[in-house]
């Protein structure tokens, strides 16, 4: 995990790049809190529109509240994971990674490739279904965290699963957005 964390900091750093903010280790509320108010400080101090800023607080919430419900821990391997937000041009990626089980990793990955199928007009619809629909799991929602940040970075995501043991990976998301 350490190894990936340093490599993606590499790759985005260099000319026309520039890593944000960053951060490696245990997730909980007050590190959210943390994460999330300095990155918000940062984009400010950085010059990007207060629209993006907006966009990508949106998104970092849902992302790292996402980190918090549906990691795995244990002796062996913590709970580690990582959070990037970096710029490259007029686009910010905000990249999160951290371990799950990997029936868990099978759930999210399913629903994001649900979600990737779909345009803004039925990503908008299906929200409104699934807020309609009261149905939410006993770890918080129905997914809307996903539609929401598929809806805020306009379905501009990546993913990734990376088997560690027999029970649990390495799951990463990357969200792109465009400082227009």
């Amino acid at each position: 995990m350490e190894q990936r964390y340093t490599d993606t900091l590499n790759r985005l750093t260099g000319p026309g790049k520039k890593v944000i903010t960053s951060y490696h280790g245990q997730m909980d509320q007050e590190r959210i809190s943390m994460l999330s108010y300095t990155s918000e400080h940062q984009l400010d101090n950085e010059g990007a529109r207060r629209s993006t800023v907006k966009k990508i607080f949106n998104i970092l919430i849902e992302m790292l509240q996402n980190i918090l419900l549906h990691s795995a821990s244990s002796e062996k391997l913590g709970n580690p994971f990582y959070m990037i937000l970096a710029q490259n041009l007029d686009e910010y990626v905000l990249i999160t990674a951290n371990i799950v089980r990997k029936d868990i990793a099978e759930k999210i990955k399913h629903s994001l490739e649900e979600l990737k199928k779909m345009n803004e007009k039925q990503l908008k619809t299906h929200y409104m279904e699934v807020l309609s629909n009261d149905q939410f799991s006993l770890k918080g929602g129905a997914g809307l965290g996903l539609i929401t940040i598929a809806l805020k970075c306009h379905n501009q995501f990546t993913f990734e699963e990376v088997p560690l043991n027999e029970h649990v990976s390495l799951f990463t998301m990357s969200a792109f957005i465009t400082d227009k």
